[in-house]
C-alpha cells in the first residue's frame, strides 16, 4: 500500500507500465465536474469509477481485496477514513474471491487507520485489503483500477 499526494505522483509511474496514464488522468484537474460512472483510459486496462458517497462508519466494515486490479482511490472533495490490513493477515472470509466482480471480502478488524482528504491517494496492491468509506463524512473519489 502506498499513501500520497498527488504533488508526488511521478515517484509512482515507474512502479507499473500502466500507472503512468492513470496518473495522467487523475492529474487533469476537472475531475470533480465528472459525473459518477466509469470512464475507460485505456478500455479494461486502466478505467477509472468516479462516485460520491457519504461514509457507513467503521463499526462493521468488510475488508475488500482485489486480484485483477490494483487500486488508486483518489479524493476528490471531501474526506475518506480507510482501513488496511494485509491480505496474508486476514483469516475471517465473508465472501470468498468473485472473479467476475474481481472481489473478495473478510470481517477482520483492520490493522491501521487513515485519513484521505482532497487530492491524496492511496495505491492498493492484490496484497492490500482495505475498507473504503469507513468515515461518517461525504466524499466525492475517483478509484482507477489498473490491470494487473
Amino acid at each position: 500500500m502506498i499513501i500520497d499526494t498527488l504533488d508526488n505522483y511521478y515517484r509512482y509511474t515507474k512502479l507499473h507500465r500502466l500507472f503512468k496514464p492513470a496518473f495522467d488522468f487523475l492529474r487533469k484537474g476537472n475531475l470533480k465536474e465528472y459525473k459518477e460512472g466509469r470512464y475507460d483510459i485505456i478500455g479494461n486496462d486502466v478505467y477509472v469509477l468516479i462516485s460520491k458517497a457519504k461514509g457507513c462508519g467503521k463499526e462493521k466494515p468488510s475488508l475488500e481485496l482485489h486480484r485483477k486490479y490494483i487500486d488508486i482511490q483518489m479524493v476528490l472533495s471531501g474526506e475518506d477514513l480507510i482501513g488496511y490490513k494485509p491480505f496474508c493477515e486476514c483469516k475471517f472470509k465473508k465472501m470468498p474471491y468473485n472473479t467476475k466482480k474481481d472481489c473478495a471480502f473478510f470481517n477482520d478488524e483492520s490493522n491501521f487507520w487513515f485519513k484521505l482528504t482532497r487530492d491524496s491517494f492511496a495505491i492498493f496492491f492484490p496484497e492490500d485489503a482495505h475498507v473504503p468509506l469507513a468515515g461518517k463524512l461525504s466524499v466525492s473519489k475517483a478509484v482507477v483500477k489498473v490491470r494487473v
